[in-house]
C-alpha cells in the first residue's frame, strides 16, 4: 500500500492500494493515473463518489486527446450504482461488464481507479471492502487489466487500511495464470503489505481437475503467512498434486510451515522441468 505525495508507477496486471490525505492529493494521483494509462489499445475507467463532480471535470480533462469512449469517468448515483444485500456482487458484476464491453470493442486493455469513499455512501464495510479487494484480484491474472484503488486516510480509519491493503496484490506481487488454468506463475515479493491477496489468487487454480504448477522461481521473498497459505492451498486438493518450482529461500519458508508432510505437495527446484 503507497501513501500520499509520491505518486506510485503502475502497470498491467497490477492492482494496487493507494492512500491519500488531501484532495490536491487524491487530484494529482487521478490526474498521473489518466496521463499514463490513456494510450493506444487501452481504455480507462475511473469511478468517483457522488460529490466529486468537479473532480470528475479534472480527471476528464487530464486526457484532452482521448479517443470518443476511451476515457469514462463514472460518478456514483449517475453513472453506476452498488447499494444494498448484494452490493459486492454488484460491483463484480460491474467490472465484469466494463472489462468485456472493453474487449468486445477491440480495446487491448483496460485500466481501472477507483476513488473509494463512494463505498462508504453505498454501505460498504470493511469486511465488504476485503471481500471486494479480494475477488477483485482475479481480473489480473493474465495481464490486460490494471488497477489502482485510491483511499481516504480522513474517512478510512488506519486498521481497516492495513487490512485493505493486503488483499492488493501489487506493486510487489505480479501473477499470471496460464496452461489451460492449471498454470500460476508469481513474481515479486509476498510479505505482511500484500500477503492477504494469495489465498485468492491461488482460488483461482483451486478446482483445477489435474496437477497444479506453481511457478515461483521468480518470486523474492515469501513470509510465514504466505508459506503457509501455499500448505493449505496443497492440503485442500489432497487427490490432485500441486508443484511448486522455486528458489532454495521460498523452500525454506515453506518447509518451515510444514510443506514435507503434505503429500500432494512437490517442491522442485526452479531451473528443473516438471
Amino acid at each position: 500500500m503507497s501513501e500520499g505525495r509520491t505518486v506510485p508507477s503502475w502497470r498491467l496486471g497490477e492492482h494496487v492500494c493507494v492512500t491519500y490525505a488531501g484532495d490536491d492529493e487524491c487530484r494529482d494521483l487521478l490526474t498521473a493515473f489518466v496521463k499514463d494509462s490513456v494510450r493506444p489499445g487501452r481504455r480507462v475507467v475511473v469511478f468517483l463518489d457522488a460529490d466529486d463532480v468537479d473532480l470528475a471535470r479534472h480527471v476528464a480533462a487530464a486526457a484532452p486527446d482521448a479517443a470518443a469512449g476511451q476515457l469514462v469517468v463514472a460518478v456514483h448515483g449517475t453513472g453506476f450504482e452498488a447499494s444494498g444485500a448484494r452490493r459486492v456482487e454488484q460491483m463484480l458484476e460491474g467490472l465484469t461488464t466494463v472489462r468485456e464491453e472493453a474487449f468486445a470493442e477491440g480495446y487491448e486493455a483496460v485500466c481501472v481507479a477507483g476513488q473509494m469513499t463512494w463505498t462508504l455512501r453505498a454501505g460498504f464495510d470493511t469486511d465488504d471492502l476485503i471481500a471486494y479487494e479480494s475477488a477483485v484480484n482475479r481480473f489480473f491474472g493474465d495481464g490486460r487489466m490494471a488497477a489502482v484503488c485510491l483511499y481516504d486516510r480522513r474517512r478510512f480509519d488506519k486498521d481497516a487500511l492495513t487490512a485493505i491493503g493486503a488483499v492488493h496484490s501489487g506493486p510487489l506481487l505480479r501473477f499470471t495464470v496460464g496452461g489451460w488454468g492449471a498454470h500460476l506463475r508469481l513474481s515479486g515479493e509476498l510479505d505482511a503489505s500484500n500477503t492477504g491477496s494469495l489465498p485468492s489468487i491461488l482460488g483461482m487454480v483451486t478446482e483445477v481437475d489435474s496437477t497444479v504448477l506453481l511457478d515461483a522461481s521468480d518470486l523474492r521473498f515469501l513470509d510465514a503467512a504466505g508459506a503457509r497459505a501455499i500448505v493449505r492451498f496443497a492440503e485442500s486438493r489432497p487427490n490432485r498434486h500441486t508443484v511448486v518450482r522455486c528458489t532454495r529461500g521460498v523452500r525454506q519458508a515453506l518447509s518451515l510451515v510444514g510443506a514435507d508432510a503434505v503429500s500432494g505437495l512437490v517442491l522442485r527446484d526452479q531451473i528443473s522441468g516438471v
